[in-house]
């Protein structure tokens, strides 16, 4: 059938590749030469270039033998004679002197060793009208198919699928017929047919050209045969014999007698990728195939090699071939896993427009691929192998197109998109899935989009007669792998009958049958009797070559000479023969010599072959040679002879860096401010309707900005606190319950909207905690099945089975936390299961919490499971106070986030659909508010700004309601995701560019806006267009409009004091990274950068349909970086794989900006040098880091913040571990000597380190007393993180496991850059 896209290798360059696979094959073998044999090498040629020129198939005649001469397609007479008659002919590779030879074995049948020349079996041509199956060996042909395939799997794969390719490729009105085609080898025997998309994917029909020819002209059979034949056996092979359709005994069970043609089969005639179960259904019907057989025949797709190194054991069990054998990864094995895969729910199929397509992203091409990448490409190309020469041959073309020597094939996009997801994975228990192996299944769809239909008829979708048979047939298969073998032999052996040419001799008057164990030249394998070990044949052998059995023969009537020759007629003779002549080896008990070896087909492969040498005393010998070694042109091989070029090294070039100057300091037009962005008339709706901008749609009804007042999020309350007695420590504690709820969020329509909630409220509650106070935060599940009935919201993986309900794992973003309070993407806590997260609140911040849950982690926080968090150090709230008189300013915490609504007020969310790599809407909230407005006073205001989108960055500015200009002039960024900045810097007129999950603080200066009770000035907070950094982002009518912002006067008079309070200039304060990176390591970063050294890269990109770090996704090889070092610090280098954008957020760490695009004057001022933990990574864009790691080990994630990018695997772990030969930080100097501190701190991380630590997991939620409870249990786990000082780097005192030396020296800021400053005595709160 069709496939879904190229796999693995790109084409060859086909000319090149052809015209050389129709010499090697057409020719007699690699002997030597004469003038005639030149002569006919020109012919053959000329015959490969009038091909390639398009010369008709039907005015070429091919190779036939006439009186010692042979007539070319161009119509070249050649006498052959002597390629006939000269003594030296050629067996595979293989050559030897017949004279010499026959010398010595009198009774040596002529076609012992003689290949002759060979043409396909057209039906106009000598060949093909004299061809007789019966003369056939082919016991023979099977063994050489069997051998082919035992050595290289994949060949069993390229013979099955190009035996679909070829047999069905029929135009069935034009049957029976000449432009009928069918089962012919039209396939690998014409170029044009050979060259169609279909037929190129990893030039499987080239492949199976080269060997299917060499094989047939070894045996003298058609090609079409050749393929029938060997297609039959390549199951056998991969079942490990559990399949056989040619039965080796019995009756014949296999047709043969085909005859080739050259001309290619009518184009068109496979089923569309699009294709119906009913049209697919139709298309197999007409050609005699039932519904249950077309059912069996695609369970072939058990082979599809977009698998590659899956072995289907585990959803995250992919073969290594570096460390481990993959040559029975699930790609080879002949089993029913494709009917259990397509049969597990939830796929689903949806119809892409030129439009969707338009906006999906490229693949991250071969070329300038880093080390990584291409491990990773490698490891996938070298799974797919399963000979040495395979592999060579995949990695010889790998490095070749990765330097720019070859070209990457463009694969076209298909107009379907199939997605199949874990969700309801259970329900096919209901047919005979075993759900407890099948779920969670694949994380990627494997197969083509016809097995999506098949699939999705097996799932129940359906009522057709079609679709009910499909559905019967595939859930049998599942159950039944024996069913599926008799559906599938049934099916294979009408397929490549049905629309065959047949031989005269064996045409349907006398029609021949074979079951694979026929023998029909009964000349005896000498070889095979003769010699147990490779080296010189023995006068033994030679002896039994010559035929001198005259005793043996006078006893036995001549049996022994017969039986020399393979004629048996008493085999019981035969066996003593070989007897007798087994007692006369010097190698008693020889165990080839047996009745079976002496009495078999002379051509049949077996690992002990003949191969005729001449020493310098033209002796003849025989040695030994492996099916390998004889039929090296069979199998692919980096022979320098070889299509493909031996790749000669050199430098992989570069990809070109997006270099596009810019000035934050220039603001846009005024006219530009508040319009529209792009064609208001296209992108306003009128009325009610779907608009759809860059193939994203528009909610249905027409929404109307600034209708509704801005409000702050309700503040998350204490439910317990306690205050450790003896010392400054405390632990505050906050319950908050998931669960869903209908919420008014405005929808013109009136009507609720189902969201996720924390606490009943979107977003969740927002925390304020005090810095060096920890907190524990009980999250309960609530999303249990009882309470998601009724609602649009499902059970997921894992949370079906023994658990229930809908899985969440909660991450704090901006939390140095240890590691299984870390929000880890599979600490999952199901529905009616409670997990307590422990923070530690070491410095100020501003931070967030959302859901992060693999492989739904866009769902539910777009569906509302995120809020604010954040740990201010003010002085009235008991901290240090805060620089720059920004203690006494109002602070205004906000997170922006796009959505889009249905016709139903219902959130939108199609993942199968428009929001498979993107979610884009055209709602902006500010706190769960469409476009708010918000009034102030004329005074210093303080902003706190979050990006919590899916996908959406916005580049943010505030504007006069003419368009003017506000916060370029009148605003200081002085903050962001670590805290404050060293100093404040001007807010850059051109925008603040804020990409997901990136934070940052700015102080505005409103004063002068209102000096009078009554007046309003009006302020409008815009999200600019940024054609660059914002590539292929949709701006629906209002999506440049954000919130907002009347500032007045209240109502007892003008306020404009306090004000903010600039450092001098040049005074800088101490941040928090400050403390743990001085600026010698900076130097030393920053000198790396210039030298363009990084500690690691990771490039994003995308490969194979899916979101891939430097190649590889969660599921494939979550670990990408398993050494960094404790307590060190490295320079990363973020690259883009492609013209998309990410922005990319590291857990545990705090890290700065040093350059972008290898330049430091490239990085913007208000991401210089502030602590960060997102970045934005833009469109062919390089950034380096630098990151300071601790004060934590264990295992964290980094990844893409697009949450459909996260979701869809572009997301990979690092751990923290001591790592000699790191460069350990210069703060961390003191610490990493003193082995008191080492010791100690080791306690902590020899529990901590694993971030789904089972004593920190989830527990019943009936199982705990609710924390608002006193009692010993809510004193337990408040005290827990003091008493066993989890927090110890910050906190080193409270604990009884902590001596009095070790806290101490950890109690040091001078040799412990962690320590947290508590300015004043902390008591547990009210």
């Amino acid at each position: 059938m069709a496939q879904q896209r190229l796999r693995g290798w790109s084409l060859y360059a086909l000319a090149v590749a052809t015209l050389a696979l129709l010499v090697a094959s057409l020719l007699p073998g690699p002997c030597p030469l004469r003038a005639t044999s030149a002569q006919l090498v020109s012919a053959l040629t000329g015959i490969a270039t009038t091909l390639l020129g398009g010369v008709s198939s039907t005015l070429a005649t091919t190779l036939g033998l006439v009186d010692g001469t042979v007539t070319t397609v161009t119509g070249v007479v050649v006498d052959v004679t002597e390629l006939l008659t000269r003594p030296v002919q050629c067996s595979g590779s293989y050559c030897v002197n017949l004279e010499l030879y026959s010398d010595t074995h009198p009774d040596l049948a002529d076609t012992n060793a003689r290949v002759l020349l060979w043409s396909p079996k057209l039906i106009n041509v000598t060949a093909g009208r004299e061809y007789d199956p019966r003369t056939k060996d082919w016991v023979s042909v099977v063994a050489t198919c069997r051998e082919l395939f035992q050595y290289e799997k994949r060949m069993a794969s390229f013979f099955i699928r190009s035996s679909f390719h070829d047999s069905m490729a029929v135009d069935v009105s034009q049957c029976p017929g000449p432009n009928c085609g069918g089962a012919d080898a039209s396939l690998l025997l014409s170029i044009e047919e050979m060259a169609r998309p279909e037929n190129a994917y990893d030039d499987f029909s080239l492949l199976a050209a080269r060997a299917a020819k060499k094989i047939a002209s070894f045996f003298d059979i058609s090609v079409a045969d050749t393929l029938a034949v060997c297609a039959a056996v390549a199951p056998e092979v991969l079942s490990k014999g559990r399949i056989k359709i040619l039965t080796g005994s019995g009756p014949g069970v296999l047709r043969v007698g085909r005859l080739d043609s050259m001309m290619p089969s009518p184009p068109g005639n496979l089923p569309a990728a699009t294709a119906s179960v009913e049209e697919f259904a139709a298309f197999w019907s007409a050609r005699g195939i039932t519904a249950a057989e077309a059912t069996a025949l695609m369970g072939s797709h058990a082979l599809i090699d977009t698998q590659a190194c899956y072995n289907g054991r585990k959803i995250n069990d992919y073969c290594n071939p570096a460390t481990s054998d993959c040559s029975d990864v699930r790609m080879f094995r002949w089993e029913n896993h494709y009917y259990k895969d397509i049969c597990s729910p939830t796929l689903t199929i949806t119809p892409l427009t030129p439009e969707d397509m338009a906006v999906d992203p490229a693949e991250t091409p071969i070329l300038g691929m880093t080390d990584p990448e291409m491990d990773a490409e490698a490891k996938q190309e070298m799974c797919k192998f399963t000979s040495n020469e395979g592999r060579a041959m995949a990695m010889n073309n790998l490095a070749q197109v990765r330097r720019g020597n070859r070209s990457e094939a463009v694969v076209p996009p298909e107009p379907v998109l199939v997605t199949w997801t874990n969700k309801n994975c259970r329900a096919g228990a209901a047919y005979g899935i075993n759900v407890t192996e099948q779920c969670p299944h694949a994380h990627l769809w494997f197969y083509t989009t016809n097995d999506a239909y098949l699939g999705q008829a097996c799932q129940g979708v359906g009522s057709t007669p079609e679709a009910i048979g499909v559905r019967s047939a595939t859930r049998s298969f599942v159950k039944n792998q024996t069913a599926w073998d008799v559906t599938y032999r049934s099916g294979y052996l009408k397929m490549v009958t049905a629309f065959a040419n047949w031989s005269p001799l064996a045409n349907d008057t006398k029609p021949y049958s074979i079951n694979g164990g026929e023998c029909s030249s009964g000349i005896h394998l000498e070889a095979a009797c003769a010699q147990a070990t490779p080296g010189l044949a023995s006068s033994d052998t030679k002896t039994l070559y010559a035929g001198s059995y005259s005793l043996l023969d006078a006893l036995l009537g001549n049996s022994c000479g017969q039986c020399a020759q393979g004629v048996c007629p008493l085999p019981e003779r035969c066996g003593q023969c070989t007897k007798a002549f087994n007692s006369r080896l010097l190698v008693p008990k020889n165990p080839l010599v047996t009745e079976a070896n002496c009495c078999a087909c002379s051509t049949l492969i077996r690992p002990m072959r003949y191969n005729s040498t001449k020493d310098a005393s033209g002796n003849t010998y025989v040695t030994y040679s492996s099916f390998v070694t004889r039929w090296p042109d069979v199998v692919p091989t980096t022979q320098p002879a070889q299509p493909i070029p031996a790749d000669q090294g050199g430098v992989v070039p570069p990809r070109p860096l997006d270099t596009t100057p810019f000035n934050d300091s220039a603001a846009p037009p005024a006219s530009t401010s508040l319009a529209t962005v792009g064609d208001a008339a296209t992108v306003c709706p009128t009325a009610n309707g779907i608009v759809k901008v860059r193939g994203f749609p528009s909610s249905f009804h027409r929404w109307v900005p600034f209708q509704q007042p801005y409000a702050n999020p309700p503040r998350a309350q204490i439910a317990a606190s306690y205050a450790k007695p003896g010392t400054n420590l405390t632990v505050d504690a906050y319950e908050i319950d998931i669960y869903t709820a209908a919420k008014d969020i405005g929808c013109p329509a009136g009507k609720p909207t189902w969201v996720l909630t924390y606490n009943g409220s979107v977003p969740g509650p927002s925390f304020r905690v005090l810095k060096g106070r920890q907190t524990l935060v009980r999250f309960n599940n609530r999303l249990t099945p009882a309470n998601l009935t009724g609602t649009p919201f499902t059970e997921f993986h894992p949370c079906e089975g023994g658990r229930s309900g809908r899985p969440i794992s909660v991450h704090l973003h901006g939390s140095a936390s240890l590691a299984p309070y870390d929000g880890w993407a599979e600490d999952t806590t199901c529905g009616a299961e409670t997990k307590d997260y422990y923070y530690p609140n070491w410095r100020g911040g501003f931070g967030w919490y959302h859901d992060h849950q693999l492989d739904i982690t866009s769902e539910n926080a777009y569906f509302g499971l995120s809020g604010l968090y954040t740990a201010v150090d003010r002085a009235a709230d008991g901290g240090c106070g805060q620089p720059w008189n920004l203690d006494n300013i109002p602070e205004w915490d906000m997170q922006f986030k796009d959505a889009v609504l249905d016709s139903n007020c219902q959130l939108y969310y199609d993942r199968a659909g428009p929001h498979r790599n993107n979610l884009y809407g055209d709602i902006n909230f500010v706190n769960g508010i469409p476009w708010p407005v918000a009034t102030m006073e004329p005074r210093w205001q303080r902003f706190r700004w979050l990006v919590s989108s899916v996908a959406r960055p916005y580049k943010l500015r505030l504007v006069f309601a003419n368009g003017t200009d506000y916060s370029g002039n009148k605003c200081q960024v002085v903050g962001g995701e670590a805290g404050l900045r060293r100093s404040p810097v001007p807010f850059p007129a051109a925008g603040l560019f804020m990409g997901v999950a990136e934070r940052y603080e700015v102080a505005c200066d409103f004063r002068g806006l209102a000096t009078q009770t009554g007046q309003v000035t009006t302020l409008y907070l815009v999200n600019v267009y940024d054609d660059r950094r914002m590539k292929d982002v949709p701006f629906f009518c209002h999506s440049h409009l954000v919130m907002k912002i009347d500032v007045a006067c209240g109502s007892s008079g003008c306020t404009t004091s306090p004000a903010f309070q600039p450092p001098a200039p040049g005074v800088k304060i101490v941040t928090p990274i400050d403390r743990v990176l001085n600026q010698t390591d900076i130097d030393s970063a920053l000198a790396m950068v210039s030298n363009k050294q990084c500690t690691r890269t990771f490039r994003f990109g995308r490969r194979h349909g899916h979101w891939v770090i430097n190649g590889e996704s969660w599921h494939t090889a979550r670990i990408a970086a398993a050494d960094v070092g404790h307590n060190t610090w490295e320079v990363w280098c973020l690259e883009t794989g492609g013209g998309w954008f990410h922005p990319i957020h590291i857990h545990l760490v705090d890290f700065f900006v040093l350059a972008r695009n290898w330049d430091v004057n490239q990085v913007h001022e208000y991401e210089r040098f502030i602590g960060k933990d997102v970045v934005q990574l833009d469109p062919s864009a390089h950034i380096a880091l630098l990151v300071r790691f601790g004060a934590h080990r264990g295992e964290y994630m980094f990844h893409c913040h697009n949450l459909m990018h996260e979701d869809f695997e572009m997301m990979r772990s690092l751990h923290v571990m001591p790592t000699p030969g790191s460069r350990t930080a210069g703060t961390a100097l003191p610490m990493q000597l003193d082995q008191t501190i080492v010791t100690n701190l080791n306690y902590v991380y020899d529990l901590y380190a694993d971030p789904v630590y089972p004593a920190a997991g989830p527990k019943p939620t009936s199982s705990l007393t609710p924390l608002r409870t006193p009692g010993a249990a809510t004193t337990a786990a408040l005290s827990m993180p003091i008493d066993r000082a989890i927090h110890r780097i910050y906190y080193p005192y409270g604990s009884t496991n902590i001596t009095s030396g070790a806290g101490a020296k950890l109690a040091d800021p001078v040799a412990n850059p962690w320590l947290v400053p508590i300015c004043k005595p902390q008591t547990a709160a009210p």
